[in-house]
């Protein structure tokens, strides 16, 4: 492999760590399933979407705090994009 296709290998990847896009990923699908149950909730027994509901949103407030930790600590960011670590 020649020179210039390893720096532009190197420079392809995402702009933050594997540990934040972990936690982002999970924020994400606690959120889409606060929505279902807001919408399944709308076609009766709302006591089990509204329990299921308040355990999401205690888990979408760790997630968040634990995204407020990696960006505080500067662990958000890859320190080189497109590598591990």
């Amino acid at each position: 492999m020649t020179t210039n296709a390893t720096q532009q290998r190197q420079g392809v990847g995402s702009p933050i760590s594997n540990e934040a896009y972990d936690v982002l990923s999970a924020l994400h699908s606690k959120l889409e399933g606060l929505e279902a149950y807001r919408k399944y909730a709308q076609n009766g027994n709302n006591q089990i979407w509204q329990q299921l509901s308040q355990q999401d949103n205690q888990a979408v407030e760790t997630l968040v705090g634990e995204l407020e930790r990696l960006v505080r600590d500067g662990k958000f960011r890859m320190q080189t994009p497109g590598r591990a670590g």
